[in-house]
Formats: C-alpha cells, sequence, structure tokens
C-alpha cells in the first residue's frame, strides 16, 4: 500500500513538473516572438568634442541607411554641430533599413571620422564623439 502511495504521490509530481516546464517554454517562446514595434520618430543627439573637453564646432552629421547587403545612402540633408558641439538628428524608422551617423571633419590639415550604429528600436538615443585633438 505504502508503495502504491509513493508510486501515486510520484506520477503527480512528475506530471505538475511536465505542466510547469511546458508553461515556461510556452512564455519563452511567446515573448521570443513578439515583433518589434518601430518608433515613429528617432531623435539621435549629442555632443562632438575634443577630448579636452572643448567643442567641436561645423562637424558634417549625415544620416545614412540601408537594407542588408545592400548599398548605403544618404537620407536626408547633412547638418553641421554648432559652437557648443551640438548636434540632433530627427528621422522616420522603417523596419527593412538599417541606420547610421557618419561624423567628419577636415580641420587644420586632418581628417576626423567616427560612425554609430542607430538602433531603430529606441525613440530617442543620444551618442556623444570625442576626438583626440591633433597638435603639432
Amino acid at each position: 500500500m505504502k508503495n502504491q502511495l509513493k508510486q501515486i504521490a510520484m506520477k503527480k509530481t512528475i506530471r505538475l513538473m511536465l505542466m510547469l516546464l511546458i508553461a515556461a517554454s510556452m512564455l519563452t517562446f511567446n515573448s521570443c516572438n513578439k515583433e518589434k514595434v518601430l518608433p515613429e520618430k528617432i531623435t539621435v543627439s549629442g555632443y562632438v568634442t575634443y577630448d579636452d573637453g572643448q567643442p567641436f564646432e561645423d562637424v558634417h552629421v549625415s544620416l545614412y541607411s540601408n537594407t542588408f547587403m545592400g548599398p548605403s545612402f544618404p537620407l536626408g540633408e547633412t547638418i553641421y554641430t554648432d559652437e557648443l558641439g551640438h548636434y540632433e538628428v530627427e528621422f522616420k524608422p522603417d523596419k527593412d533599413y538599417t541606420y547610421r551617423l557618419n561624423f567628419q571633419s577636415l580641420k587644420d590639415g586632418h581628417q576626423y571620422y567616427h560612425n554609430f550604429s542607430v538602433t531603430k528600436w529606441e525613440a530617442v538615443q543620444e551618442h556623444n564623439v570625442v576626438w583626440e585633438k591633433i597638435v603639432e
């Protein structure tokens, strides 16, 4: 009789564990399958400065987009950092594209360049660029 009660208890425990495992698997599967929702617009802003904290004025900031394995093309007009080194770019994202910001400037005979991949799932993003000041 004791063995039968132990077997029944063991079967109930196994059944309960199996149900919990199935429930956990379903929750995990459902959370992985949720499609991310693009924001209506994305705003990326920040500052471009030298490593000593001084602002870097008139940096060309260009937004590029491309499809997977496709060519990259400019999206909108090039903007420039202001006297504080500040910039702000706004655009409407598309789920089929990836985006990146290019920062470039030719100053005192030196080419400064930086790329930044934009996260298209975040509506507001900040990205600061710090360049080493080249002194000769």
